[in-house]
């Protein structure tokens, strides 16, 4: 039988599924700033509560990847069932952890930081590494592979978008009471429902639109649950092993300014919800737009060209903004309406580089997994996607860590609602700092990548994409 004709809808419907990441991106930007401002956990508690739940969320993608590759449901085939139950236990436990109920005492809060947090990241791994490998399931030429992740990148800047923006535009809004609204106990719990909301819509969309393609993702009846030597393939294949060092170090020298980010502007740049969403907005919406310039430069120079130029234009937007406004004071910090003008077009151009990030490489990823189906004759796409999402989460984790650690160090005080100037000082550069120092690293190790599309014999592609 024929396999259904693949359409640019049924793309747009599975890449909505990665919008359910905006319970991820919330607790990337907020949790830190949640649990230190408004619990007043310590600080150096939070940074590990936050580090813990990260390093487990990476420990259990690929387990959760192989159970995916493994999966022998006829009715639901290889990827469903993860989506349909990770979805709805993301959407319950985000409710759980954004609901803390006041007067706890510090230790019962923090148990229920962990077991709320540590549910939601296993929850999140169980959707997020077989929804991004069905990218690779659904189509099969070397270029369609770039295409159907930038569909899913697409997606899931837009639910960083809706996470990030709506949080600051709408949920952090100046009110009589509080002219920083990011700093009201009152609009976390809402925040916490109307996310689950989103969870739960983009799920059934994302299942409902794939549905009819569950025949050309079933497992094998052949394949063995568990092969070692498999595992050691993918271990010793050294264009993966790139790949996920380069995450690795990527992910230490960003997630510190994600995590320190409301911090930030906060105290540093003295912003309110909606200036903080503005930037956010510029950023994102540049991400957005630069999917389809990726994809063409992808096409016409290959995707590690592409990928090295992402990460000048990040590098730029990222070190550039907290370097010129505040180590080399070339523009002021005030009147903060004029801050944020001159901090757009850093956003802009860090917002270009990272939608690179979102997309090329998880088509890198998937290429490594079609190269060794070519060699192997095994379809091990989960597993090759849960060793590089466990590679971004473990740089995530250690970074995150460490931004506990930093807040401690440079005298960051959880009881304050103003910060020494030297503490507003240490905040935006510290970060910019490592990131500065681990560039030539990143670069290096994506050298070491070595598949190009010369490698892969183009098949006719079955998709109209």
């Amino acid at each position: 039988m024929n396999a259904p004709p693949l359409r640019p809808w049924h793309l747009a419907g599975y890449g909505s599924g990665s919008m359910v990441l905006a319970a991820y991106y919330l607790v990337s930007a907020s949790f830190l700033f949640y649990a230190t401002a408004i619990l007043k956990v310590p600080p150096d508690i939070a940074g590990l509560i936050m580090a813990a739940s990260t390093l487990w969320d990476a420990l259990t993608d690929l387990p959760l990847g192989w159970l995916s590759d493994h999966t022998r449901s006829q009715r639901l085939g290889r990827r469903h069932p993860f989506l349909i139950g990770g979805g709805i236990a993301i959407a319950v436990l985000t409710v759980l952890l954004w609901s803390v109920p006041p007067g706890l005492g510090l230790w019962s809060t923090v148990a229920w930081l962990v077991l709320a947090l540590l549910g939601l990241k296993t929850a999140i791994s169980a959707f997020v590494v077989p929804h991004t490998a069905m990218g690779g399931d659904l189509v099969k030429s070397y270029d369609a592979r770039t295409v159907s992740q930038g569909y899913r990148a697409a997606f899931q800047i837009l639910g960083m978008t809706l996470a990030l923006v709506g949080s600051s535009a709408w949920f952090f809004r100046p009110t009589a009471g509080y002219a920083q609204g990011q700093l009201n106990p009152a609009v976390y719990a809402p925040m916490g429902w109307a996310c689950a909301i989103l969870v739960l819509g983009v799920t059934l969309v994302t299942v409902l639109s794939t549905w009819k393609f569950i025949p050309r993702m079933r497992a094998a009846h052949d394949i063995p649950r568990m092969d070692w030597h498999d595992v050691r393939a993918i271990l010793r294949d050294k264009n993966l092993r790139a790949l996920v060092l380069m995450i690795l170090v990527t992910e230490i020298a960003v997630q510190l300014t994600v995590a320190l980010g409301f911090h930030i502007n906060t105290f540093t740049y003295g912003l309110s919800g909606p200036q903080i969403a503005m930037l956010a907005m510029a950023l994102l919406a540049s991400a957005i737009i630069s999917q389809p310039l990726w994809i063409r430069i992808s096409k016409r120079f290959d995707k590690k060209p592409a990928l090295y130029l992402a990460i000048v234009l990040a590098a730029i937007g990222l070190i550039g903004a907290p370097f010129t406004h505040v180590a080399w004071q070339w523009f002021p910090l005030e009147p903060t309406p004029h801050l944020v003008l001159t901090l757009l077009p850093f956003q802009i151009l860090a917002g270009l580089g990272n939608g690179a990030f979102w997309s090329l490489p998880y088509a890198m990823v998937t290429d490594c997994a079609e190269a060794s189906e070519r060699r192997r004759g095994r379809n091990l796409a989960g597993s090759y996607t849960g060793l590089y999402i466990f590679a971004y989460k473990l740089g995530g984790s250690i970074s995150i860590a460490a931004s506990g650690a930093l807040l401690g160090f440079i005298g960051y005080q959880s009881t304050a609602t103003v910060q020494s100037a030297a503490t507003r000082h240490d905040l935006a550069v510290y970060p910019a700092l490592l990131m500065l120092i681990l560039l030539p690293v990143m670069v290096w190790l994506l050298h070491s990548y070595r598949l190009r599309r010369a490698d892969f014999a183009e098949p006719v592609e079955q998709a109209a994409v």
